[in-house]
């Protein structure tokens, strides 16, 4: 065979292969949204996995091949809900240049999409601890650059990265689940509760409660994500 043969032969194969890893992340997505509506109907502790198999239209045996348990599709609908908020959070920090002020909206973007939606706010409350931490590399990655910013700028004032990433993921957790649970909170809990916690920082009083409560827009749904396909349903 000539290497020309050999080249132009292996361009079908890749086409092919490209063509294979976008219907696999096709059926992955169907998988993971079909398992969004099921945990939406029948809570957490119900469902079993051919609920999911049921859910998506898809063989026991394809399931399988995405996913083992219950808990993995779980994990999977925290990952892709994380990896949207996430998506829809970067823009609004992007004219941020102040550490605090980035830790500070994306907190409160954070809260504020997890709470409007009970399901989606249920599910990543629920997967933070089973997590161990973020929900995902890339939240990993975001908060450790924002506090590793504000340390080298002397903006914060702490002795851990890992602690203060750890207090602050518990605090979010926890302002979500008190909001979902509708008990008396004031209108403003979050921003309250977000200064205490930039203060934990190193951030001064009044510094702090300008943070927590400057002007923000919390990003909404794009057409695009698992929730907004669960309500196209």
């Amino acid at each position: 065979m000539t290497v020309g043969a050999t080249i132009k032969g292996s361009k079908p194969n890749a086409r092919r292969a490209q063509i294979g890893r976008a219907k696999r992340a096709r059926t992955r997505k169907e998988l993971v949204t079909a398992a969004f509506h099921v945990f939406a109907e029948k809570g957490f502790d119900i469902p079993v996995v051919a609920d999911f198999i049921a859910a998506s239209g898809v063989s026991r045996g394809t399931f399988y091949n995405y996913f083992r348990t219950r808990e993995e599709i779980l994990a999977a609908v925290a990952d892709e809900l994380a990896t949207e908020i996430n998506a829809l959070i970067l823009p609004v920090l992007s004219n941020l240049r102040d550490p605090a002020e980035r830790v500070a909206a994306s907190a409160r973007c954070f809260i504020g999409m997890a709470a409007a939606d009970p399901v989606r706010g249920a599910i990543l409350v629920r997967m933070i601890p089973v997590a161990g931490g973020p929900l995902n590399e890339q939240m990993r990655r975001h908060a450790v650059t924002m506090f590793s910013e504000g340390v080298s700028s002397g903006r914060f004032k702490i002795e851990s990265i890992q602690a203060a990433h750890d207090i602050g993921l518990g605090m979010v957790a926890m302002v979500v689940r008190t909001i979902l649970g509708k008990k008396h909170v004031p209108p403003n809990y979050t921003q309250i509760t977000l200064a205490m916690y930039l203060r934990s920082l190193g951030i001064q009083a009044r510094e702090a409660t300008r943070i927590a409560t400057m002007p923000l827009k919390i990003p909404g749904d794009s057409v695009d994500t698992v929730l907004s396909a669960i309500r196209r349903k």
